[in-house]
């Protein structure tokens, strides 16, 4: 097993894994985009929609995944251990936190809306975009969220990078760190409306700190995984159903 590496050091393999993988997230993102794009031409667009999005969500995902598993295949990453299932755990433990955990994070979420319709602010939400929203592009997203979002960057974030950086921190420091990186890979969704990070920058700060203290706490990567998927999945059900999509 490698030694611990300095703090400074982990910081830096951390934030090198967070921004890389957002990169490798993109380059897949787009090759599966332009993928889908040229497969679907031509077709009916109230199916290709919901195709392309699948497609996009799923091999931007990969990316995550991607280089979380390069980095365990070197020097430095091997002696992170990763399990998904806590075989000496109580499932039915487990079970209530998932419950409990996706409960509160989605009632945060709506506190943190109203919130920002106070303040003028909109937040950024995973369906920002496209414009063409529809049953069958929820229909899609759905099982993504759960299937793909919610193990890829879980794998990446909490199974990765809080792994690595509980070597050289305490659990505390780990799962804030991660968390931090959490929230950077999301900050170029605001791009175009930077004043929403007011609201959603907050929302994924805690996001992060909630899914890593549960997979300090479990020791399963699962129980993170379900509660990011199952969070996603009702947080833009919700959407669809306040925006009469559904």
């Amino acid at each position: 097993m490698s030694h611990a590496p300095g703090r400074p050091i982990a910081l830096v393999i951390a934030l090198t894994l967070a921004v890389g993988g957002l990169v490798v997230s993109t380059v897949t993102g787009l090759i599966g985009t332009l993928v889908g794009a040229l497969v679907g031409a031509g077709t009916n667009p109230d199916a290709a929609v919901p195709a392309l999005v699948g497609v996009l969500l799923v091999t931007a995902e990969a990316g995550f995944v991607v280089v979380g598993y390069a980095f365990r295949q070197t020097d430095d990453g091997a002696a992170i251990g990763i399990d998904w299932i806590d075989r000496h755990g109580s499932r039915l433990g487990d079970a209530a936190l998932v419950v409990g955990a996706t409960v509160a994070l989605v009632a945060f979420n709506r506190a943190a809306f109203a919130v920002g319709s106070l303040l003028g602010v909109d937040p950024v939400t995973a369906v920002s975009a496209p414009d063409e929203l529809s049953v069958g592009v929820l229909a899609v997203m759905l099982p993504a969220m759960l299937l793909a979002v919610g193990p890829a960057e879980e794998y990446l974030f909490r199974g990765v990078v809080q792994g690595y950086l509980r070597q050289s921190f305490s659990a505390w420091g780990a799962v804030g760190w991660s968390a931090l990186l959490f929230a950077v890979v999301h900050l170029p969704n605001l791009l175009s409306t930077p004043e929403a990070g007011l609201v959603s920058v907050p929302v994924w700060l805690t996001i992060g700190v909630v899914l890593g203290w549960l997979y300090e706490r479990t020791g399963a990567l699962l129980v993170p995984v379900l509660v990011h998927g199952l969070y996603n999945a009702a947080v833009v059900s919700l959407l669809f159903v306040e925006w009469g999509i559904v």
